[in-house]
């Protein structure tokens, strides 16, 4: 594949991306940077609840450009043990959706969920549900 080729497709996954979930969200198009400020709350929060391993693994099935906004500012040691509660994770969400108060914390967490669930492997999914407690569990199925 041409270089200019795998550039057009990764951006045409990631838009794609970012206009289902604008889709779910209902956000209109001229609100699309407000869907990329969602995709990176709920990728966030995810990615920061996971053991590092698996956050990586997650990583690794993201679109490029998808890719690059589920690692912006990741660090290591993320403190994953710490959320154990449903609510501690939507607070994660709230936290990164802040100051705009406008999206609903589980309704991005929802979506985002449902994002990675329609397209990384099944596999991979079943992985990060393993490693996740219960309640926050719950939320992937």
């Amino acid at each position: 594949m041409k270089e200019h080729d795998l550039i057009e497709s990764t951006t045409a996954t990631s838009r794609q991306w970012l206009h289902e979930l604008m889709l779910e969200l209902g956000l209109p198009d001229e609100e699309a940077g407000r869907a990329m400020h969602a995709l990176r709350a709920g990728l966030h929060a995810i990615r920061d609840r996971l053991p590092t391993t698996a956050a990586v693994h997650l990583g690794a099935q993201l679109p490029t450009l998808v890719r690059g906004i589920y690692y912006d500012g990741f660090r290591l040691a993320n403190g994953a043990a710490k959320v154990k509660t449903r609510a501690e994770m939507i607070q994660c969400v709230q936290r990164e959706l802040e100051p705009d108060m406008r999206l609903s914390a589980p309704a991005v967490l929802q979506v985002v969920i449902a994002q990675l669930r329609k397209h990384v492997s099944r596999g991979e999914i079943d992985k990060v549900i393993a490693t996740l407690p219960g309640p926050i569990a719950e939320l992937w199925t």
